[in-house]
């Protein structure tokens, strides 16, 4: 019985950790006002805020562009953005995004 209870403990301390690390991930839209693949950093601006983002690998942004219209998923570390992942953004058929 008190095995069965441990195990039911350590899941649960598991599932929380990792539910907590999965939230704490963001995500941001907007047009890029900034970009040094060398450096690996990108600046994004949507509406009024422009944020800049450092990237995991430099490589994820080589082909992005000042201009292009992106989705950056970040998470924050030591007070800095940090991105994941940056997708482009597709433009609706209206011709917006």
């Amino acid at each position: 019985m008190r095995a069965v209870a441990s195990l039911f403990v350590i899941a649960f301390v598991l599932f929380t950790f990792v539910g907590m690390a999965v939230a704490k991930e963001k995500e941001m839209s907007g047009e890029v006002v900034a970009v040094d693949a060398a450096k690996g950093t990108l600046t994004l601006k949507s509406g009024t805020v422009e944020s800049p983002f450092d990237c995991e690998e430099g490589s994820m942004i080589k082909d992005v562009k000042v201009g292009d219209h992106v989705i950056v998923k970040y998470k924050m570390e030591g007070g800095k953005k940090i991105a994941t992942k940056v997708t482009p953004k597709k433009k609706k058929a209206s011709g917006g995004y």
